[in-house]
């Protein structure tokens, strides 16, 4: 099984908090763009994908036609994939664009929202308050969309407690299946980063996280992965295939993939993709980059590594390679095993950067 993430670099506006691979939206550039994909596309020659997603940056705030354009690019693929996913803004999702994404097999949005304060978003700098996302999950809903994931932020400057709990209600009562919260990290060359702006206490942002597993758990939400919480079982399946350490394509300016045990990563560099194509750099992974990497993301899960799965990827028992460090957070109380499965538990899903560390 694969996934393919294509990468829109573009942004309406630049969040305070963001360092991903993105630029200023303007014509011209994004027109540059998508010729430039159409010829990764043909490069790569992929095939076999379970699944899409086109995230960003911001891929609604490109024009009508270049969505379309985009889509057309990428219709062979959806067609043949289980779950298409687009990342959106509510200020830049149109009706028109909604349709659009219908039109093409899009079956699944996933749209920023961070916070509901205004003070916050502020902040943040960000423009879509509650009534706009509020009202771009209709339409979604209207355009026969319904499988709808919003993404929430804590750990904000100056954030209390009584907003992020207000946050957690707003977005549960929305008609959504899935949420991910992320916790606020100041990255260098954001403008936080550049503004020098201080980190959350750490037992703040403790008490944040464990606000919400137990808030979410109580309106319905199972918390099935660290970050993100689906109602139903409408869970991220492309993330999936990352917390499965399943190989995935990864097309456009800043995207990185996985295929037959070399790692890509493509230039950050807009105008070099423009001009040179996705120049990537690539590195071959040892089996003990994959192990490592493979329990860094399947301890994830709240299902955790299916040892009958590691043992197919690497033909090692996941036990015998790892016995120290399983038998050490087994008798702590951090891991759980069993002949089927290795997991964390609740205390050690809270500390599972500490449990790697014993895995390395």
């Amino acid at each position: 099984m694969r996934g393919l993430y294509v990468h829109v670099p573009f942004c309406d506006h630049i969040c305070a908090y963001c360092d991903f691979t993105r630029c200023g939206y303007t014509k011209g550039l994004a027109d540059k763009w998508l010729d430039a994909v159409e010829a990764e596309l043909k490069q790569r020659q992929i095939s076999d994908c379970e699944t899409v997603y086109i995230g960003g940056g911001t891929p609604s705030c490109l024009s009508l036609s270049q969505l379309e354009g985009l889509l057309k690019l990428l219709k062979s693929y959806i067609e043949n994939s289980t779950e298409t996913t687009i990342e959106v803004n509510a200020d830049s999702l149109s009706d028109d664009k909604l349709a659009v994404c219908k039109e093409y097999g899009i079956n699944r949005i996933s749209m920023g929202a961070q916070s509901f304060q205004s003070d916050l978003l502020k902040v943040i700098e960000r423009k879509a308050d509650y009534e706009m996302i509020s009202d771009a999950i209709e339409r979604i809903h209207r355009q026969g969309i319904h499988d709808i994931s919003l993404d929430l932020m804590y750990g904000l400057p100056n954030q209390t407690m009584a907003q992020w709990k207000e946050d957690l209600n707003k977005a549960a009562d929305l008609a959504i299946t899935h949420l991910s919260l992320y916790a606020l990290t100041i990255e260098e060359h954001s403008r936080f980063g550049r503004a020098h702006v201080q980190p959350c206490d750490p037992d703040l942002e403790a008490d944040f996280y464990e606000e919400a597993i137990m808030f979410l758990k109580r309106k319905g939400f199972e918390h099935y992965e660290i970050s993100n919480f689906a109602k139903n079982a409408h869970y991220a399946r492309h993330n999936l295939i990352y917390w499965h350490y399943e190989d995935f394509y990864g097309i456009g300016c800043g995207a990185s993939g996985k295929l037959n045990h070399i790692r890509y990563d493509n230039t950050r560099n807009l105008h070099t993709y423009l001009t040179e194509g996705a120049n990537a750099k690539e590195f071959r992974l040892t089996k003990q980059e994959e192990m490592f990497e493979a329990v860094m993301m399947g301890l994830r899960l709240k299902e955790g590594i299916a040892k009958q799965r590691f043992y197919e990827h690497f033909h090692e028992d996941i036990h015998t390679v790892y016995e120290t460090a399983i038998t050490k957070h087994v008798r702590l109380g951090n891991l759980k095993e069993s002949a089927q499965s290795l997991k964390t538990t609740y205390q050690g899903m809270l500390i599972l950067h500490d449990i790697l560390v014993d895995f390395l």
